[in-house]
């Protein structure tokens, strides 16, 4: 994970939205400036408001990619992705299938170990660790990087084990009906699960699975949560509930989010990144510009539906 890359300034960071720097005096075409200098514009908080101080900070990236490339054998499903992804945003994949979108969320928490022929290229931390170096523990990674997938995949017992499973892993038993509770709560499941907790999981309906699934994530008290499109297997009703939750989530959390659905992300996005053919990321900024301006010709023409 050593190979160095070099960015071509241009008017727009592919690894930050440009508008998240602006006035901080650091040059945002430089993807390697340091975070503390594209977040400390007011190290007293002087004169600052608590929600500008939260605005600020959340211009700190969480994730951040330089130069990464991703094969599965001879094929290369990531090519030279900058990134990147800000502290407590909801930050949107889109792109059409096999461009990489997913291959890049399991890279974050290192799924792709997963996959005997994978082979990971470039730079790619999580917060200050790179996270393929040696002495990082990829299940360790994980507890602090939590993943929903597209389908909802409960464990077979009952709803509470569900959600402290990952905190008896950990040999975290204190407060468990709190944090069981708390879990729920904030997966909006708790009001229509909590007189039959003992009940197993795969009895609940499909958009209260995945809830459920987002619950177990949330329950080991992660600072970041993947979802791999977790609600294209629901209907319009529970796809509303869990984008509502997302946006809740964010006020907590740093939610990465891959989605087919281009109505999906421009209407629960802070951010949105569009991957093409290739595994090249093209494009990358606030989701408004992308969707009303974007500075890309293949990024218009796909978002118009020209092709995709």
């Amino acid at each position: 994970m050593s190979r160095d890359t070099t960015q071509t300034e241009s008017s727009t960071d592919p690894t930050e939205p440009s508008t998240d720097t602006a006035g901080s005096g650091t040059d945002a075409a430089d993807p390697s400036a340091d975070a503390d200098q594209l977040v400390d514009t007011d190290p007293g908080g002087g004169g600052l408001s608590e929600r500008e101080r939260r605005e600020t900070a959340a211009t700190e990236p969480v994730v951040t990619a330089r130069g990464l490339d991703v094969y599965y054998g001879d094929t290369q499903a990531l090519d030279d992705v900058s990134i990147r992804i800000p502290a407590n945003r909801v930050t949107a994949m889109i792109g059409p299938s096999g461009c990489g979108k997913s291959t890049f969320l399991r890279s974050i928490n290192r799924m792709n170990d997963l996959v005997d022929i994978a082979r990971v290229d470039g730079e790619l931390f999580f917060q200050d660790a790179e996270i393929y170096a040696d002495e990082v523990d990829p299940v360790a990674l994980r507890r602090q990087v939590g993943m929903v997938f597209q389908h909802p995949n409960p464990f077979p017992k009952s709803i509470y084990d569900n959600v402290a499973y990952g905190l008896r892993v950990q040999g975290r038993t204190d407060d468990l009906d709190a944090v069981v509770e708390e879990s729920l709560r904030k997966a909006a499941l708790w009001e229509e699960v909590n007189d039959r907790l003992d009940e197993t999981a795969t009895g609940l309906s499909g958009g209260q699975q995945q809830r459920l699934c987002i619950a177990r994530a949330i329950a080991v008290d992660p600072e970041v949560i993947l979802m791999d499109e977790p609600a294209s297997a629901l209907d319009p009703v529970a796809t509303s509930k869990i984008e509502d939750l997302i946006a809740e989530l964010a006020e907590s959390y740093t939610v990465v989010i891959v989605t087919h659905n281009m109505q999906q992300a421009a209407r629960i996005s802070d951010r949105t990144a569009v991957f093409l053919t290739g595994g090249e990321l093209v494009e990358y900024d606030r989701t408004e510009k992308i969707f009303e301006n974007p500075e890309s010709q293949r990024v218009e023409d796909y978002i118009t539906g020209k092709f995709g």
